[in-house]
């Protein structure tokens, strides 16, 4: 039981659960839990960093100085068998993929309590209740029952943070003491000695005890104990007595009748560099930097900012200008230290922390050599004092945590490339680059604005080059301001050509910066950091690391981890894969490959190469294992691989893309060509024509043989042919039909035929393209093509229907789905076949179950382009059934899908589709607006035969709204298209019925 102040500040009776502070305590609902000695370490460290995430690293080296191998395993053991424990508590143990914390009501653990009635003894004290102030501080006090986890065994790691909570405890007791002063009526001199015996350093004890001994008459007695607190300071520390005890000394000399204890304005110290006056922007990130740093009376530990980002983003910059719109909160001074590393690698906190105390005044030759005496000599320097620290380039946490003063009345901003995770209560702020609006305004501001006035599209060529890093910016700016008179468009094209070699001014020197965080790197990242360079990726998968090192995929997420963890890298981005992908910036890998030209031989740089195109190959045909097949013979194809489909195909494009040229630049072709054509598959299936186009002449230009230039002709071919255009595409495969036979390849030959039967189906010429198609049925049977085969049949059947043969397409789609086997693809696309000529033969409901079988397979293998056609159509067949609102909603889907796939063609017959199915609902008005939408997607150049049913069903939509002239003309229109066939008598018919 524990007495605590409520918020009326009356005191109220509280049952903790948990108790830290002093021995543990763990009060279940049948009374004390008893804890194994590791339980109680691993429940300790929880409980003294309650409510956050406390790192597994941490926890390891909190709970054992020298960690078994079993060490976290070990952990996790002990958290299980802790949740048991503690299941009918108000504690809840939460795992974090980092690690795990412990989540408890502030009623329910003393710490908790003891900040929560600190904070409100403070408001009390500030709104002049001082008497309500001094019951609060002394229920928080009573709270305290020893040094926190005394009885528990916990690793030297935790030294600090006990430190810091009874560094809290002493700063209240303080303040509990000048409550009292200022109420009188007590006398407090002997708890005063005793605090000052335990802590002769704190000048602010001393003067609080001298005030206690002239108020109770002893004016002798309290003059003395100036005495000894200047000798005790002149002899530990080399220091005289500060302003608080030298001016109540002198009041007290001077006879004062009612001195006061009240600090003193102290002597400024301020060691910040200057500001910078032409820094710009960073509004948001100062949003956020400066509430966080401000001094409040409420804070219970000091507050510490981690600034973090790329080398060369503007973290010093940023900070510094901030500690100097913070000084007036820490009056008694402003502390600067580098903490980068020197010629023997990263400072030592030793070395950091007598430099500092030496900047607080601390003679030099009476700083201790201990690392722990001087972080306690620190944190009593600071006890009293309302210090601002900048803490500049810090490599990681094990060089601050020992610089980190213990009371809440200073504050630390630490710059660093990691974002010091591990450094416990601590804000981040993660620097990015600036937007392209403050870049120019850096740039201008630099150099001079009005000269970019002039030249706008040479500054865009600057900040381009420079990728909108502020060093960059700053040094280009320097550059130009040194030649008011040197054109910025000539300076503009060297930066763009020489990048690094331009980028340096004075003392400033992006390549130097670097090279600063690049030398600090383990060498398993710099490798890393120098084969990403070589490669060249806009971003990369953990995967491709792996593949570029040689490495397993463990060994590469170490290196990527550490170059994240060292801002040399960027991971804030999980792919639709769910691959968290990585980034170097422009000017970071323009330095890595520089360094890899340097430092790495050629013959491992091929080989880094050449073991990602191979990664690439070999991950691409088991992605596309299971896509239509291109317009081109195959290659072997692989199984699949787990989590490599259609999503990876997305987010890897780009890099399966530089793969192509990457594999020509290393006499690849064969590779080249191979990758291009499983590619080609997926990105023809995704409307990614451009990039299939590039690829294949890539291909062409670099292939050994003809026989690789011509299958790649035959996928550039296949490009105008699925954008629509027939006649262009028929004339190519035409060509290279020809160019097939006269090499000897016949497969080449049959594909060209299947395609050139493609572009005479879509230009209308049935007859002629039935029989292409045939005679390329025949050669691939005799090549065994079953894929091949699969793609070539589609045309007959469809061909037939056009002609109106429906049952012949049946048949012919019946006896493929016999052959087809598992096929999934090929299942899918006949179904769809076979439902469209169920259909036509007026057999709806059985087409309709025909494409909800195909919709299932083209969904379940992720074909968004077959399912935007099987959508299309069973749009239509719904339609026909008069299922209006099902109809509606497949073609809305289908024409959705159309259009992110970049198929204009589709997306138009869709919108006629849903233009028959308004007709149908006798909504001819809304009907006629859809035909028109449809008919100008089409053009002049769509195939004739759809123009003509669009203009059919156009001419129907006229004839409904009673405008029979228009309806008249279209279906004029409509017959010429048709020529001949079932489809013409129905138009002429019309046009008959229209003039009656």
């Amino acid at each position: 039981m524990y007495c605590v102040v409520g918020p009326d500040g009356l005191g109220e009776t509280a049952t903790m659960d948990f108790s830290i502070l002093g021995s543990l305590r763990v009060q279940g609902a049948d009374g004390p839990v008893r804890l194994s000695a590791k339980q109680r370490a691993v429940l300790s460290v929880l409980l003294l960093h309650p409510n956050v995430v406390v790192s597994t690293e941490r926890l390891v080296a909190a709970v054992w100085d020298d960690p078994p191998r079993s060490a976290v395993a070990n952990l996790q053991t002990y958290v299980s068998q802790l949740r048991r424990v503690v299941s009918g508590t108000a504690l809840r143990l939460r795992t974090e993929p980092s690690g795990y914390a412990c989540e408890l009501p502030a009623d329910r653990l003393d710490l908790l309590a003891f900040e929560d009635v600190v904070r409100r003894a403070r408001r009390a004290r500030q709104a002049g209740e001082h008497q309500a102030a001094e019951q609060a501080y002394k229920a928080a006090v009573s709270l305290w029952r020893g040094r926190p986890a005394e009885d528990s065994r916990l690793g030297s790691a935790m030294e600090p943070r006990i430190a810091e909570l009874e560094e809290q405890l002493l700063l209240a007791r303080s303040e509990w003491i000048d409550v009292r002063l200022e109420l009188g009526g007590e006398d407090l001199v002997v708890e005063l000695r005793t605090l000052v015996a335990g802590h002769p350093l704190r000048e602010r004890l001393w003067a609080q005890l001298m005030l206690a001994l002239h108020r109770s008459g002893r004016r002798s007695e309290a003059l003395d104990a100036f005495r000894q607190a200047r000798a005790v300071l002149s002899n530990e520390l080399g220091i005289e007595p500060g302003r608080e005890l030298a001016d109540l000394h002198a009041a007290l000399l001077a006879g004062d009748p009612a001195p006061s204890a009240t600090v003193s304005p102290r002597v400024p110290l301020c060691q910040l560099p200057a500001d910078t006056s032409d820094f710009v922007g960073r509004k948001a990130e100062l949003d956020v930097l400066l509430p966080a740093a401000r001094a409040r009376p409420e804070r219970m530990s000091p507050p510490i900012v981690v600034v973090s980002g790329l080398p060369g983003v503007g973290k010093t910059t940023l900070t510094v200008h901030a500690a100097h719109l913070l000084r007036a909160d820490y009056p008694d001074g402003q502390v600067f230290l580098r903490l980068g590393r020197d010629a023997a690698g990263p400072r030592r906190p030793e070395d950091l922390l007598g430099e500092l105390l030496r900047s607080l005044g601390v003679d030099g030759t009476l700083v201790p050599g201990p690392l722990e005496e001087r972080a306690s000599l620190l944190r009593q320097r600071l006890a009293d004092m309302g210090v601002l620290i900048v803490l500049d380039d810090a490599q990681d946490e094990t060089q601050v945590r020992h610089l980190l003063p213990g009371t809440a009345r200073s504050c630390v901003l630490v710059t660093s490339r990691s974002r010091l995770p591990a450094l416990e209560g601590a804000t981040r702020l993660q620097l990015d680059l600036p937007g392209e609006h403050d870049a120019r305004l850096l740039l201008e501001r630099v150099a001079g604005g009005a000269r970019f006035r002039a030249a706008p599209e040479a500054a865009r060529a600057i900040l381009k080059a420079c990728g909108l890093l502020p060093l960059a910016i700053r040094v280009a700016g320097a550059r130009l301001a040194i030649r008011p008179s040197w054109p910025v468009g000539v300076f503009a094209s060297r930066l763009e050509d020489r990048r690094l070699d331009e980028l340096i001014v004075g003392g400033l020197d992006v390549r130097g910066t670097f090279g600063e965080s690049y030398a600090a790197l383990p060498e398993p990242a710099r490798r890393a950091f120098r084969l990403l360079g070589l490669a060249d990726l806009g971003s990369i998968a953990e995967w491709s690391a792996a593949a570029l090192l040689g490495s397993s995929g463990l060994e590469a997420d170490a290196a990527l981890e550490t170059l994240v963890a060292r801002g040399m890298l960027d991971s804030g981005e999980v792919d639709g894969a769910g691959q968290p992908r990585y980034r170097l910036h422009d000017l970071l890998r323009v330095y890595a490959e520089e360094r890899a030209r340097v430092e790495d031989d050629p013959q491992e740089q091929r080989a880094a190469l050449t073991r990602h195109v191979r990664e690439c190959l070999r991950r691409l045909r088991a992605a596309t294992s299971d896509l239509p097949i291109p317009t081109a013979p195959p290659f072997p194809q692989a199984e699949g691989m787990d989590g490599v489909g259609i999503a990876w195909l997305a987010a890897e494009r780009r890099t399966l893309v530089h793969s192509v040229s990457a594999a020509v630049e290393l006499g690849m072709a064969e590779e080249a060509a191979e990758l291009a054509h499983h590619l080609s598959a997926y990105l023809n299936l995704e409307g990614f024509f451009d990039d299939v186009e590039r690829l294949q002449r890539i291909v062409i230009a670099a292939a050994p043989g003809e026989r690789i230039a011509l299958r790649a002709e035959l996928l550039l071919a296949g490009v105008p042919l699925s954008r629509g255009a027939y006649g262009p595409s028929e004339v190519h495969f035409r060509r290279i039909y020809q160019d097939c036979l006269r090499i000897g390849d016949s497969h080449g030959a049959a594909y060209a035929l299947i395609n050139r039967a493609a572009c005479l189906h879509g230009a209308g010429l049935f007859e002629e393209g039935l029989e292409e198609a045939h005679r390329a049925i025949a050669l691939l049977e005799e090549l065994g093509d079953e894929g091949g085969l699969d793609y070539a049949w589609t045309w007959p059947v469809y061909i037939h229907m056009e002609l109106g043969r429906y049952g012949e397409a049946v048949r012919l789609c019946q006896e493929r789905l016999a052959r087809a086997g598992e096929d999934r693809r090929a299942r899918g696309d006949l179904l769809r076949a076979l439902g469209t000529a169920c259909y036509l033969r007026g057999e709806v409901a059985e087409a309709v179950r025909c494409y909800q079988e195909s919709l299932v397979v083209s969904e379940l293998i992720g074909d968004r382009v077959a399912s935007s056609k099987v959508l299309r159509r069973l749009g239509e067949a719904l339609g026909a059934l008069g299922r209006f609102d099902e109809a509606v909603e497949a073609l809305d889907r289908a024409r959705s899908l159309f259009r992110e796939c970049g198929d204009g063609l589709g997306e138009a017959l869709a919108t006629y589709a849903l233009g028959e199915v308004r007709l149908r609902q006798g909504r001819a008005a809304e009907a006629l607006g859809l035909l028109v939408t449809a008919r100008d997607g089409l053009g002049p150049a769509g195939p004739p035969a759809w123009r003509a049913r669009v203009l059919r069903e156009l001419g129907r939509a006229y004839a409904e709204l009673g405008e029979h002239p228009c309806a008249a003309a279209v279906w004029r229109q409509s017959a010429e298209l048709f020529e001949s066939g079932p489809e013409r008598a129905q138009v002429e018919d019309f046009l008959g019925a229209n003039q009656d």
